[in-house]
């Protein structure tokens, strides 16, 4: 934190809703003593806002090295953030955007992270159907308080049922070491102490064919995509870009895709909104003689978008 406020203190980043110049919020980081959950510095611009002089110190490790999504050019989503906070600040359960996978590397500091695979839900935390909406109603120590004991015993390395023993994933990352989250898992985390950290989430091979079925079963919840890019109009798009530039790969996804069993479809937001619209258009249309359409700006690549990422802070 003594490093980046000597070096980008006047610089502003994103702390969850707020702009501020990074010697503000330390300042604010320094001061929040008595506030359970304090404000959380997630920005998704930090290479740009510094000129590129944070760029030339980023490098993804070579194992997480392949992003499919880098097909996409300049419409793609955001996927790099810098992260920082105090004691207690961080974020509450979630699954990253668009079916992705994560790594999250701490700089200095120590993260605690709770995990659950995609198949169990944390407890406290209710979704619909289709995770298309998520409630996570209490704060992070409000959790642990309430849920931690419970959800350890019952998913933990020891609980009495084999079914659901070591289903849940709970440790600490300190400095220099570095987190993996898979596709479509929920995880929680808290900095332990005042924390900086990089992540970055990408589609490998390895993740490939959930993204691609994500995209073309859930299309409402598709987040971040720039450019003309639209929910209907993205999974044609990448698959796209991966035939006519990673096509061998482009083949096993593909093949892995239709082998899976396809689950009874259910009708998503995006599929309600679009069906009302039709059918609302089609009336109109007989009517007066005429119809009407209506679209949503999608378009998330403005410069002060800040999707969450890896942690989830959309955010």
């Amino acid at each position: 934190m003594d490093a980046l406020e000597t070096r980008f203190k006047d610089i502003s980043f994103r702390a969850e809703a707020f702009d501020l110049p990074f010697q503000v919020y330390r300042q604010y980081s320094d001061d929040c003593d008595e506030e359970d959950s304090p404000l959380y510095l997630f920005d998704s611009r930090f290479v740009e806002k510094t000129g590129g002089a944070m760029g030339k110190e980023y490098t993804p490790f070579p194992f997480f090295g392949e992003d499919l999504f880098g097909l996409l050019g300049q419409e793609r989503p955001n996927y790099r953030w810098l992260i920082a906070g105090p004691a207690r600040s961080g974020s509450t359960f979630h699954k990253d955007p668009n079916g992705t996978s994560a790594w999250n590397a701490v700089l200095c500091g120590r993260k605690g992270w709770v995990m659950f695979p995609p198949d169990v839900c944390p407890p406290g935390v209710y979704t619909n159907e289709d995770e298309s909406e998520v409630t996570s109603p209490l704060s992070i120590p409000e959790w642990f308080l309430t849920y931690f004991d419970y959800a350890w015993s019952t998913y933990g390395p020891s609980a009495k049922d084999p079914e659901l023993r070591g289903k849940m994933v709970a440790g600490v990352c300190g400095r220099g070491e570095v987190v993996y989250v898979p596709s479509g898992w929920w995880h929680l985390v808290v900095n332990l102490d005042e924390s900086v950290a990089v992540t970055q989430n990408f589609v490998s091979e390895n993740e490939l064919t959930n993204v691609l079925r994500f995209m073309r079963d859930k299309p409402d919840q598709l987040s971040g995509f720039k450019g003309s890019l639209t929910p209907s109009t993205i999974y044609e798009r990448f698959t796209r870009a991966l035939q006519e530039n990673a096509p061998e790969t482009y083949t096993r996804a593909m093949e892995a895709l239709e082998k899976t069993s396809p689950s009874v479809k259910r009708e998503s937001v995006w599929d309600k909104v679009v069906s009302a619209s039709a059918d609302e258009s089609a009336s109109v249309a007989g009517e007066a003689g005429g119809g009407f359409s209506f679209g949503f700006e999608f378009d998330e690549g403005a410069e002060e978008d800040e999707e969450l990422d890896d942690e989830g802070m959309n955010l």
